[in-house]
């Protein structure tokens, strides 16, 4: 597996002189507005898998790494590595970067974000994790069984109804409501953070946040052996 990750730095060491200069490019403008700042910072750190996905599906390399003397699930579980490993360091620069511009930005221009902003707050890092984790255990099987244009396809049209019908049952406000009322309010830069606060803070209200926070990470393990068993199961079923 450290093989496979160091391919994947190696794949993409042509192309960091445009990465890096651009993902700070990309956060910055988008800083001055909270939720698209949540937004940027989060595609640009899900872009390194779907970059080094791009690479690898326009060099047509799957024979090539199947034909390499590993198991088609240790390949599986470099990706969901090199993938997490990404979105870990996403978070970090999205932390970093926030306040990097917070020091040298007018304080006048800050206004949006007032006293605390998402992006340095627990409850936004946890966020951006969360709905990053989600987001990677949810496209990855897809992409194993289908490829990347139509596993991508198909993981966009699913996303969107799953999220669509989520907000229409869940709604927006309550969950977010909830977490301003027991925080004194939410913290500017995100309403998904906010909404993901809120349902943390009601399931810490029912079950209490030993039991709450046992059931979380169980659920987020779950959803992650979960969505590697059935990735390994959909690669090593693909005829390549």
């Amino acid at each position: 597996m450290r093989h496979l990750l160091a391919r994947d730095l190696r794949l993409l060491a042509p192309y960091w002189w445009l990465i890096v200069p651009g993902h700070l490019l990309w956060c910055a403008q988008s800083f001055l507005t909270p939720e698209l700042y949540f937004w940027m910072s989060l595609a640009a750190a899900l872009g390194w898998t779907v970059a080094i996905l791009a690479i690898e599906w326009s060099l047509d390399t799957d024979r090539f790494v199947a034909s390499l003397p590993v198991t088609r699930a240790t390949s599986v579980r470099a990706r969901y590595a090199s993938a997490l490993g990404g979105l870990a360091l996403g978070a970090l620069l999205y932390n970093l970067y926030g306040r990097a511009i917070m020091a040298v930005a007018g304080g006048e221009r800050l206004e949006r974000w007032h006293d605390s902003p998402a992006f340095a707050s627990a409850d936004g890092i946890v966020a951006f994790l969360v709905v990053g984790y989600v987001l990677v255990v949810g496209f990855l099987p897809f992409h194993f069984r289908f490829g990347l244009p139509l596993g991508a396809s198909l993981f966009s049209a699913s996303a969107g109804v799953v999220a669509f019908a989520s907000v229409a049952v869940a709604g927006l406000d309550g969950p977010a409501g909830h977490a301003a009322a027991v925080s004194g309010g939410a913290p500017a830069g995100g309403g998904v953070s906010e909404v993901i606060r809120g349902w943390f803070s009601l399931m810490f209200d029912a079950w209490g946040s030993g039991v709450a926070a046992a059931m979380l990470v169980a659920a987020a393990v779950t959803l992650g052996l979960v969505s590697v068993w059935l990735s390994v199961r959909f690669y090593e079923g693909r005829d390549l």
